[in-house]
């Protein structure tokens, strides 16, 4: 997307919005959805809040090798909807996207249907009303619904992934629009998941996954530790060729049950790598060899990830016996630094 300036004449606010909207759309600029016109004051707004130069760049995008300089990601943040407070957010998923160990290229051009996961923590979920309890994967908030949204036409307008030119994606996903949510560290009794990278508690960090799928686990209300960890395992079961991690979002109702039991999250992550496993017969054979050459199966099992250690554990969601699965891997978390807001301390 060229940086230009477009004049759009209309006679009401209502047609020049739908204008906009079309000239938008039939340019390929837009994510298929209504888009709003990033006027250059509204930039200039969404540049001012992110705390640096307009020029700044971040990074270059693939496989376009698009110019992500603040300025333009501030265009695609005024065009998703967000609020200029939430530049630092996108500018930080934006840095964990553009380190050389995080698979963006292939994820922009690849026939399957992977995309970015932003896992938000510390007090920037409050500042800017980042939902991390019920509801906090679906529709009904801002912040998670326009980041993650600015984030894909980044990857779009930036990155040149435009279906069906660059973009290979078989089906693609409804995930691709938004997929964004907060740690629910209130009802978190282990260490939060960015305590776990090594940052401090009162910091506020996004960790952004390389993800392709989304797996709803309900049930195991009532039942020991060990049934709850057979329940979520057997919804775990190796891929072919996805091994490259684990992401399980525990809810409140396990978490509370697994923690009253003694359980810590590395005995989860050990308990569940001895689980979610299937005996070798299971796999074609061209596709078990595949597994073991990566180190994820052996003689007689292949199991979903090489070790313990990539299976990821956070807490989310709302008050349920529901947990979520995400075949993701690949984390890389970054400092929510800079802006108009202090994103440490005391939420």
């Amino acid at each position: 997307m060229a940086q230009s300036r477009v004049e759009i004449e209309a006679a009401s606010v209502a047609e020049l919005c739908t204008r906009a909207y079309e000239h938008a759309y039939e340019q390929g600029w837009t994510d298929g959805l209504p888009v709003i016109p990033a006027t250059p004051d509204a930039v200039a707004r969404f540049v001012a809040a992110s705390g640096r130069a307009a020029d700044e760049l971040i990074g270059t995008l693939p496989p376009r090798k698009g110019q992500a300089t603040v300025e333009a990601v501030a265009v695609n943040a005024v065009m998703a909807g967000c609020r200029p407070e939430y530049m630092p957010v996108i500018l930080a998923a934006l840095e964990g996207m553009l380190d050389p160990s995080y698979p963006l290229e292939f994820m922009q051009v690849t026939t399957n249907p992977m995309t970015p996961f932003v896992l938000v923590n510390g007090p920037v979920r409050h500042k800017l009303e980042i939902n991390f309890g019920t509801g906090c994967l679906g529709p009904g908030w801002r912040a998670n619904s326009t980041i993650g949204r600015a984030i894909r036409l980044i990857m779009i307008n930036i990155g040149g992934a435009l279906p069906g030119v660059y973009s290979k994606v078989s089906f693609g996903s409804p995930l691709r629009y938004s997929y964004i949510c907060g740690e629910n560290e209130e009802e978190n009794p282990w260490t939060p998941f960015h305590v776990d990278r090594g940052f401090a508690r009162e910091q506020s960090v996004v960790t952004v996954f390389k993800a392709s799928n989304f797996c709803n686990i309900s049930g195991g209300e009532g039942v020991g530790p060990d049934e709850i960890l057979r329940q979520i395992a057997t919804n775990m079961p190796p891929m072919y060729g996805g091994g490259d991690g684990v992401l399980l979002l525990l809810g409140v109702n396990h978490t509370q049950s697994l923690y009253r039991a003694g359980l810590t999250k590395r005995a989860i992550q050990e308990r569940l790598w001895e689980l979610a496993r299937l005996p070798i017969s299971h796999f074609a054979a061209d596709f078990a060899q595949m597994e073991i050459a990566a180190g994820r199966g052996d003689d007689e099992t292949v199991w979903r990830a090489r070790s313990p250690d990539e299976i990821y554990i956070a807490v989310a969601g709302g008050p349920g016996p529901q947990d979520v699965y995400i075949g993701a891997g690949m984390p890389q978390s970054r400092l929510v630094r800079g802006g108009q807001t202090t994103f440490s301390g005391t939420a």
